[in-house]
């Protein structure tokens, strides 16, 4: 049976005829890319509401999804059945207190909207209170990376457990799924780069001074992307947004090719934002985003090409403790004023509204602007979309924190991509003789042909590795033994130059098989740095 051959489900044989009975009540539809959703939103549920004489209100996040959703509707000749429309558009439209139509039914597409926008969006709860109230319409939350939303949905018991449509996206294309630490992923890039030279890497940072600290070590080598509209000069000008490069580095060449021409690409997760691409040649995918839902989409950036060889690797920071801890913070700095102004005006308006902490009212996220003195002039209003969201990442990170970041994601994560995690246990009993084994090799010219086997020892201990590069042996060597050996690889001599067996005839007198090639040496850290 090949990776792709299985029999896939879609989101109509999913649902089957449920939808003739819904009434007035909320429905999730928790299914990935690819599963149909649209497809029976627009053309099961369309043709339905059309032969009962009913209305669907059909809401985008994105512009771009909003058009192909349009097109779709007018050529099935529904748009006297669908009205298609974009979140923002209907938030304008309530603010600016126009009349608006009833409906029987409401898809809210892309739903992650209300809590991943929420963090740059002031108006996100417009939209969701709107919907919220719509007591008489069927409302339909769809989304591929909203868990955290529809967690906080199904806990509530705003949304029945029977109304709870789940289909995992079809993840046969990746090959495997690797949890690295932060440090690691200059050794991890390199070594992608020293083995296969034509495939691409995509990296999704979850701050814009990674990317920064990204291209101090690979500079011209690899794109940049960040949000059009960041404040921080120095990566708007990494990035190109400037008045002289208007164009960015996605690529529009087909429908099966929108890409970036060099081998690397870091981004923010603002790449997420109707952006997909498509390329055979991106192999690996970098997330060090710690938001779930954002993290989900990240991944799936990559559109797979269907009936080609396009597969691909995914690799996920893990984060330890201290690093949970430091969201937790920032995450607790930004809720505490919203909850004390909650609970107790006059003690908010005592600490932060004339007080001390005044300042902090300009940093808050989830107020809709800032607190003047006059209390009275100065009334706040809270974002009941980011107050939530933040609430559920404090509770998402104390989680994580308690049970350990991995175990988190793997409550999370689709069954198929936790079936291809791998976890490097190491054998300690074996430590002492992949000990011995190394010193054996010590001062000994290490050729190409010799570095399989020096894998395979690894192996022993319990550490999988997929390359062998000298990054990778190097780095597992700090990962395992740390100060317990002194020794490292290296492929250069003191001077910088590449390492080559330049001898006519070994100690026993017979012709060098292996003369000019390149090998590597094990040494003391301390007689050999590399250059």
């Amino acid at each position: 049976m090949t990776k792709r051959s299985k029999k896939k489900l879609w989101v109509s044989e999913l649902i089957g005829n449920d939808y003739k009975n819904w009434n007035n009540e909320f429905v999730i539809l928790d299914c990935g890319t690819g599963c149909g959703k649209s497809y029976f939103c627009v053309h099961v549920l369309g043709n339905y509401a059309k032969l009962q004489r009913k209305k669907i209100l059909y809401l985008c996040n994105r512009r771009k999804l909003r058009n192909q959703i349009y097109d779709d509707v007018k050529r099935s000749g529904l748009r006297n059945v669908i009205y298609v429309t974009t979140y923002q558009f209907l938030q304008q439209s309530i603010q600016e207190n126009k009349k608006l139509n009833n409906y029987d039914y409401i898809v809210a597409d892309e739903c992650h909207y209300f809590t991943t926008d929420a963090t740059f969006n002031d108006y996100t709860d417009v939209s969701y209170n709107y919907i919220m109230k719509q007591k008489q319409s069927v409302i339909l939350f769809v989304s591929a990376t909203a868990k955290t939303y529809f967690r906080y949905l199904l806990d509530t018991n705003k949304v029945k457990k029977k109304n709870y449509y789940r289909l995992d996206k079809d993840y046969s294309y990746v090959d495997k799924v690797y949890y690295y630490q932060g440090e690691e992923l200059i050794s991890i890039i390199d070594d992608i780069l020293e083995n296969e030279k034509d495939s691409k890497i995509v990296v999704f940072c979850n701050v814009g001074s990674r990317i920064i600290d990204m291209s101090k070590v690979y500079k011209d080598k690899a794109h940049y992307y960040c949000s059009k509209s960041t404040k921080d000069a120095k990566l708007r000008e990494l990035c190109g947004w400037n008045e002289n490069k208007p164009d960015n580095c996605i690529k529009y060449y087909s429908d099966e090719l929108t890409t970036f021409e060099k081998k690397i690409l870091f981004t923010t997760s603002v790449l997420d934002n109707g952006v997909d691409l498509k390329d055979e040649r991106i192999k690996h995918i970098f997330t060090e985003i710690i938001d779930i839902d954002t993290m989900i989409q990240s991944l799936g950036r990559k559109r797979h090409l269907e009936g080609k060889d396009d597969t691909c690797t995914f690799y996920i920071r893990e984060y330890q403790k201290k690093g949970i801890q430091g969201f937790i913070n920032q995450t607790k700095w930004q809720l505490d004023p919203v909850k004390l102004y909650k609970e107790d005006y006059q003690k908010f308006y005592e600490e932060y509204g004339n007080g001390k902490k005044r300042w902090r009212l300009q940093k808050n996220k989830i107020f809709y602007s800032f607190f003047k003195e006059n209390k009275i002039v100065g009334q706040v209003k809270i974002n009941e979309c980011k107050y939530r969201k933040y609430s559920q990442d404090y509770n998402t990170f104390s989680l994580m924190k308690e049970i350990g970041h991995i175990q988190y994601l793997e409550l999370m994560l689709a069954e198929e991509l936790v079936d291809k995690s791998e976890s490097i246990i190491v054998n300690v009993k074996q430590m002492d003789l992949f000990l011995e084994f190394l010193k054996s090799l010590e001062g000994k010219r290490l050729y190409q042909n010799d570095r399989n086997y020096i894998k395979e020892e690894f192996e022993t201990i319990g550490v999988k590795l997929r390359y062998t590069g000298i990054n990778t042996f190097n780095g597992a060597l700090e990962d395992n033994y740390k100060e317990l050996y002194d020794c490292r690889f290296y492929s250069k001599d003191a001077d910088g130059n590449i390492l080559v067996d330049k001898r006519r005839k070994l100690d026993n007198g017979l012709n060098n098989p292996n003369r000019d090639k390149t090998y590597w040496i094990l040494k003391k850290r301390e007689e050999t740095e590399p250059p």
